[in-house]
């Protein structure tokens, strides 16, 4: 109770977000919390605070919409470098937070295949890296590949910030929401694989 938390909502068309985010800050609220929305997309949205909660406005996610303030700074802090040199930066404003709920959709990605795909990890690494950390990471993933630098990367993150868990989405064939599933902190990176 009294917590401040960061829900973290990307750039990804997902069917039924709104819905999923608003649920997300009212359970957070019914325990006592005091959610806020960080958009967690890299460089997406013109690489600017206003660009991403336009962004995210186009999902339906406003303050008003979903009952929590958002917070887009494109600000982030240097956590530290992989153990093959690669630097990690994290959102400031998440960082800010007494925990952080992370949102996404898990599914294959367009540019690489592998054991994880697009979803929660890759929202903690490029997502909530913002334009720094989304570069750093794009140049990363042309010398050592997609997979490698988005769990490297998400393990040092994981260790040194305050993500509590994440809500993952899985949608069918027809791009419909299939199964919902809440992962905490330890879970997420088997998780993740199995549902991939």
């Amino acid at each position: 109770p009294g917590a401040r938390i960061a829900v973290a909502v990307g750039s990804r068309g997902i069917t039924n977000l709104q819905q999923i985010v608003s649920l997300t800050v009212d359970w957070l609220k019914e325990r006592g919390a005091t959610p806020f929305i960080v958009p967690a997309m890299g460089s997406h949205g013109g690489a600017t605070p206003k660009g991403q909660a336009g962004v995210l406005a186009d999902y339906g996610i406003t303050e008003k919409s979903v009952g929590a303030p958002l917070k887009a700074s494109m600000d982030v802090k240097l956590l530290g470098r992989t153990d093959d040199g690669v630097d990690v930066y994290f959102s400031a404003e998440a960082l800010n937070a007494d925990g952080i709920l992370l949102v996404n959709r898990v599914k294959p990605h367009t540019d690489f295949s592998g054991a994880i795909g697009s979803g929660l990890l890759k929202m903690i690494t490029v997502g909530l890296g913002k334009r720094t950390g989304a570069n750093a990471c794009h140049i990363a993933f042309a010398l050592r590949g997609h997979e490698q630098v988005i769990r490297k990367v998400a393990s040092v993150t994981m260790q040194c910030t305050p993500i509590l868990g994440g809500v993952a989405i899985l949608e069918d064939q027809f791009h419909e929401t299939a199964q919902i599933t809440v992962l905490a902190k330890k879970e997420i990176v088997t998780g993740e694989e199995k549902l991939f």
